[in-house]
């Protein structure tokens, strides 16, 4: 296995369209510091070309965007390409950060199982809301910013050497922070529903395995 990202970027609606907008900062920070990287786009987000991929680089850290279930991840469209009971056993020993709903309840735990790497994920769904005004340019959301910069703190703090339960405190912090924040500011309508959603996210993200394992 050698040191590198392998990075999953769909863009099969809104929600994985923000979070492969966001992704962009995490490929900054990995080029920043001469990490390897691997995106993976589209039609390559299906199952064959993820295991061709996965065993061609050997690469020990994962980033998965995209809509989860408690045992699956997916790729583009409703390509699974991570499921529990097929090819959970190629993520052995590496380093794994899904933002995606729920899949920390049952895959993150068999993708660590008898390993020395670390899965970061989420129990409960991830949350995140945006403002539909800019839909088209998702870095201009004030209110998607709130949710995506937190949640990206977990694969920048892994790339600039902090170990799995280092990166989990340092976004967690970020979305405590984001909460404050919002609750100083003027009432607005959506205030509650946003500080829900972050505290959602905040509860709902966890480490699996080791959780001093580093990049």
């Amino acid at each position: 296995m050698q040191n590198g990202l392998i990075i999953t970027l769909p863009q099969c609606d809104d929600a994985t369209e923000y979070l492969t907008y966001y992704s962009k900062f995490v490929t900054k920070e990995a080029e920043k510091k001469g990490i390897k990287t691997k995106e993976i786009h589209d039609n390559e987000l299906n199952l064959k070309d993820f295991i061709k991929i996965i065993k061609k680089l050997d690469y020990n850290f994962v980033v998965f965007n995209g809509h989860g279930t408690t045992n699956s991840i997916l790729g583009h469209k409703a390509n699974v390409i991570l499921k529990v009971g097929v090819n959970e056993e190629l993520m052995k020993d590496r380093i794994i950060y899904a933002r995606s709903c729920n899949a920390a309840v049952s895959l993150g735990v068999e993708c660590t199982k008898n390993s020395n790497g670390a899965f970061i994920g989420y129990i409960f769904p991830f949350v995140f809301y945006m403002n539909e005004k800019w839909s088209t340019k998702p870095l201009n959301d004030n209110v998607a910013k709130l949710f995506l910069e937190p949640s990206n703190q977990i694969p920048i703090s892994l790339i600039k050497g902090n170990s799995a339960k280092e990166s989990d405190i340092n976004s967690k912090e970020h979305i405590l922070k984001n909460i404050n924040k919002i609750l100083r500011t003027p009432s607005e309508p959506d205030t509650p529903f946003i500080v829900e959603g972050l505290w959602n996210n905040y509860l709902g993200q966890v480490v699996r395995g080791n959780d001093s394992a580093k990049v």
